[in-house]
């Protein structure tokens, strides 16, 4: 079994991406004078809590194997594609045989532009 480690770089990033998600639905439907506004807001904070558990707990399902299917070596590190929904998730990686440790260097997931 590999151990994963995440770079605090890793965790920013996913933050970073769950923190604009938020702030966009937010600027979207604040002061817009529909009577329920609040709730729509607290439903996306909700979709961002759930969608940041999501890619989490796929990460962790998919690099938790010695083998990880589907990876690309770049240079230094190893990248891992997949789909969470309709979002593309971009992991890089790397390896240290010795300890078992496998290290989330970072995290990168496409910016879906918002279609109205």
């Amino acid at each position: 079994m590999i151990k994963l480690r995440f770079k605090e770089q890793a965790i920013v990033d996913l933050q970073r991406f769950i923190r604009n998600y938020e702030e966009a639905f937010f600027e979207l439907y604040s002061d817009t004078g529909i009577w329920n506004e609040s709730l729509i807001i607290e439903n996306y904070r909700g979709s961002a809590q759930r969608l940041y558990l999501t890619v989490l707990s796929e990460i962790e399902q998919r690099l938790d194997d010695k083998k990880v299917l589907g990876r690309k070596s770049r240079l230094k590190f190893q990248e891992l594609s997949f789909y969470v929904g309709n979002r593309l998730v971009i992991v890089y990686y790397t390896d240290d045989a010795k300890s078992k440790t496998r290290l989330i260097e970072s995290i990168g997931i496409d910016r879906k532009p918002i279609i109205f």
